[in-house]
């Protein structure tokens, strides 16, 4: 076999078998362990490189445009651009060279409770679909109690804008007796939730308004779980075609609302119904529902793996909105629990 078909019979290349042959070691190979180039820079030299890039006349600049500025004005020459580029990353001093702003820091939401009803709304705006002409819509404006997931107000308009949404607050506020103090609104960033007539509305009667971050998907989290169950619920189904009318539009979610009020049972309050948690009779009623768990596990104690394992019967205490680490913690644990 030729040198080369040997070398590659045993997986080597023609180098690496020359290396070996011509090493002055005794085993054959190059000892490469502590090998240094002979062309490599002195360590002084090399922090000099550094310091001198780092000045203030290029600090600013990237490597290749401080390279050629030295060179051309300053004729200074130090090194190769690659050898420039690897002295630079051995010491981790590739970041961006050009100043920045500093970072924007993003307040966090302000975090409220609801102990009771009529505490915290949420709301906000949808889109329905007309039947007759594509791109054309209807506009379904919705709050959300959050402490019983109870919807409030329900309404359809032909557009979104902030001459409906004041109106639209305007009644939900007469119809359930809001005063000064009592009530907390919360909305995204919309521009009908933003507009200064809106903003009249809450103020002139004694509601504070809270509002999502800019580019946060999660802030509004009541109002779009709603939306997910209005347009996806399994047993009410939303009209894929879309509505005829407006009129039909609105009886579709009187309809539905009545159905989510007062069937449709929630994950978040203990699988009752919002109706039922708004009027406070959920507790009555995870009552009777533990002494039925009771009466089956008496009945039939060889079901229950855990003597002691029962649903959870007790009645949510409190809801956060926007809530910050330990209350999140303290939700979730409610929520598995």
């Amino acid at each position: 076999m030729s040198q080369e078909q040997a070398c590659e019979a045993v997986g080597l290349t023609g180098r690496t078998y020359r290396n070996w042959k011509h090493a002055p070691n005794g085993d054959g190979r190059l000892n490469r362990q502590n090998f240094t180039s002979p062309r490599r820079i002195a360590d002084e030299v090399r922090s000099a490189i550094v310091e001198r890039f780092c000045r203030p006349d290029v600090a600013d600049l990237s490597l290749p445009q401080a390279f050629y500025k030295l060179l051309d004005e300053k004729q200074e020459y130090w090194c190769s651009l690659s050898t420039l580029y690897r002295i630079f990353r051995e010491q981790e001093l590739l970041g961006k060279r050009t100043p920045t702003r500093k970072g924007q820091v993003r307040s966090k939401p302000t975090s409220y409770a609801a102990h009771k009803p009529n505490e915290v709304w949420t709301w906000d705006i949808t889109y329905f679909r007309t039947s007759r002409y594509t791109g054309v819509f209807y506009y379904a404006y919705v709050i959300v109690d959050i402490y019983s997931r109870y919807v409030i107000s329900a309404r359809v308009f032909e557009a979104d804008n902030a001459d409906y949404a004041a109106q639209f607050l305007l009644d939900a506020f007469h119809q359930y007796g809001i005063v000064p103090g009592q009530l907390v609104v919360h909305s995204d960033n919309g521009a009908s939730m933003k507009a200064a007539k809106t903003q009249s509305v809450l103020t002139n009667h004694g509601v504070k308004f809270s509002h999502s971050r800019p580019r946060v998907s999660n802030d509004n989290p009541y109002s779009e779980s709603f939306f997910r169950t209005l347009k996806y619920n399994g047993d009410y189904l939303y009209p894929r075609d879309g509505f005829e009318s407006l009129e039909h539009a609105q009886k579709w979610l009187d309809d539905f609302i009545e159905h989510y009020n007062e069937k449709h049972r929630h994950g978040g309050i203990r699988m009752v119904t919002p109706g039922s948690r708004f009027r406070g009779e959920d507790v009555e009623i995870l009552r009777r529902r533990r002494e039925t768990m009771l009466r089956a596990r008496q009945q039939a104690p060889e079901r229950w793996i855990k003597p002691d394992a029962l649903l959870n019967c007790e009645p949510v205490d409190k809801v956060w909105l926007n809530p910050e680490n330990g209350q999140l913690r303290e939700m979730q644990a409610v929520a598995q629990a």
